[in-house]
């Protein structure tokens, strides 16, 4: 039974359940906060039906988790030396369990993807989840140990959550010429929002990532990983985080003068005081991090800004 037990706990540490939720609160805020109010209010158009949206929801979480067990399986030896306290594979689950479990999850993730395409007739859609989860295999076996391009590609399919709603909703009124015809003069405004939070989540993710290769360079480096901070050093890897806060910055400043201009005063101040002030402190406490538990709280407050910045979503709608 205690055996039993702690190979459950360890599974549920492995898929990482937090970032599964973080996961779930995004998409639905998608779906209830933007497309509901900004897309088919007052049109008349339906939309896909909640019994698909929830298993488009279901796939991404497959997806996510089984890029969680890849990363892991792969990274034994890195973390044996990051985060020894941590580790999960070969104490509570064995290598072999974890790419079984790896290879189930992603299988019935690819038929269920599949089964979305199908009610989208769409076939390219069905396409994408299977690219996704070997994408996010090549990540782990090598790509995450080069010189950025593993921090772009985990940016990507961060960005790639939100974007996924958009393309299957996409799909969806493409093929209802009557429900499209309804709602194409908002198409473009929409749109926009979805690549706005979008781009807002690459960034953060993109912040996040190389935070954590500054955090976790002894073992990185143990293994003869390029990341950022070994190929150019910690001192200018804090410079390259610091123009990316700034990038956000400028950004998110662009967007809450759209949003104060629209008159939506609240989602204005929320982004204000929830989101630009912790990326300051971001920054601060970037350029100050000396040793591992401070890179580690920087990476904390990442999470925090993502949470802060996704949840907007629910104070534009209630602005609308």
């Amino acid at each position: 039974m205690k055996k039993a037990w702690s190979f459950i706990t360890g599974i549920s540490r492995l898929i990482r359940f937090p970032n599964l939720l973080i996961i779930i609160l995004t998409q639905l805020l998608l779906r209830f906060a933007i497309l509901g109010p900004f897309l088919y209010s007052g049109t008349g158009a339906d939309p896909s039906s909640l019994a698909d949206f929830f298993i488009l929801v279901l796939v991404t979480l497959l997806i996510a988790s089984a890029g969680y067990v890849i990363n892991d399986y792969f990274d034994v030896k890195i973390d044996s030396v990051n985060k020894p306290d941590k580790m999960i594979i070969d104490r509570q689950v064995s290598a072999r369990g974890a790419i079984a479990l790896h290879l189930v999850i992603n299988g019935i993730a690819t038929l269920l993807g599949f089964y979305l395409a199908w009610r989208v007739h769409s076939l390219t859609f069905g396409l994408i989840f299977p690219f996704i989860a070997v994408l996010l295999w090549f990540y782990s076996a090598s790509y995450k140990r080069t010189f950025l391009w593993g921090n772009i590609i985990v940016a990507l399919l961060t960005a790639f959550v939100i974007l996924i709603v958009w393309l299957f909703e996409f799909f969806h009124l493409k093929g209802d010429a009557g429900s499209f015809g309804m709602v194409v003069q908002k198409l473009t405004a929409v749109t926009r929002i979805f690549l706005a939070y979008a781009m807002f989540a690459f960034l953060v993710s993109l912040l996040r990532e190389i935070i954590k290769d500054m955090e976790d360079w002894e073992g990185d480096q143990k293994y003869g990983c390029r990341t950022l901070p070994l190929v150019i050093g910690l001192k200018r890897s804090k410079y390259v985080v610091i123009a990316l806060v700034v990038l956000n910055m400028v950004l998110l400043g662009y967007g809450m003068a759209v949003l104060y201009r629209l008159h939506f005063v609240w989602a204005f101040w929320y982004f204000l005081l929830l989101v630009q002030v912790p990326v300051v402190y971001l920054m601060y406490s970037v350029f100050k991090a000396q040793d591992k538990n401070e890179y580690h709280f920087a990476s904390s407050l990442t999470k925090l800004i993502m949470l802060t910045g996704l949840l907007s979503m629910q104070v534009i709608s209630l602005s609308f």
